[in-house]
């Protein structure tokens, strides 16, 4: 089946997601949505969990892809986040709530992983490395994600973005450069 079939799965999905808790949405409910069988809801994904995070993989992709700055990327996914609050409360109130942490760590790597790769260039730096400094930013961009959705989005992204920048400025070449030259 198309790629837009898939798409068409998750827009159904997102917006009953705007309706209702996840823990409330049936294949039924998503395949009449989008007037398809139930056999077809199969062929490509396993459940509603597999159709989440497609769905939400699918958007995560769309915000970052027109990032140029990290900042950028920051700020772009605490507005999509905030712009999409009712989705987002009925995941993450959800006992699917793993899957929009997932999503946030998902979302905080692609992030790291590109500064690092980035702020790297030119210097003798291990995958190891690499790996190990991506993941540890991950996991405080991440959480900084996570709490604010579970304190109720009340500061304004840009805000936050820029204590985020103010407090890692510089810290991922000057991070990578103490790694590159620290010999084991």
């Amino acid at each position: 089946m198309p790629q837009s079939t898939k798409q068409a799965l998750a827009a159904s999905l997102g917006k009953l997601l705007v309706r209702k808790p996840l823990d409330d949405i049936t294949v039924k409910e998503i395949v009449e949505s989008c007037q398809v069988n139930r056999q077809t809801f199969y062929y490509h994904f396993q459940d509603i969990y597999d159709l989440l995070r497609w769905y939400l993989d699918h958007e995560s992709e769309a915000v970052l892809a027109k990032c140029t700055t990290w900042q950028e990327a920051v700020l772009n996914t605490f507005l999509f986040t905030r712009e999409h609050h009712v989705a987002v409360y009925h995941i993450f109130r959800s006992t699917g709530r793993e899957h929009m942490d997932c999503h946030f760590y998902t979302m905080a790597y692609k992030i790291t992983s590109r500064i690092f790769a980035h702020e790297s260039e030119g210097l003798s730096l291990s995958a190891e490395d690499l790996e190990f400094l991506s993941d540890f930013y991950m996991y405080a961009l991440a959480g900084m994600m996570i709490g604010w959705v579970a304190n109720g989005m009340k500061e304004e992204p840009a805000d936050l973005v820029r204590q985020i920048s103010r407090l890692l400025d510089g810290d991922f070449r000057r991070l990578a450069e103490k790694y590159a030259g620290h010999t084991s």
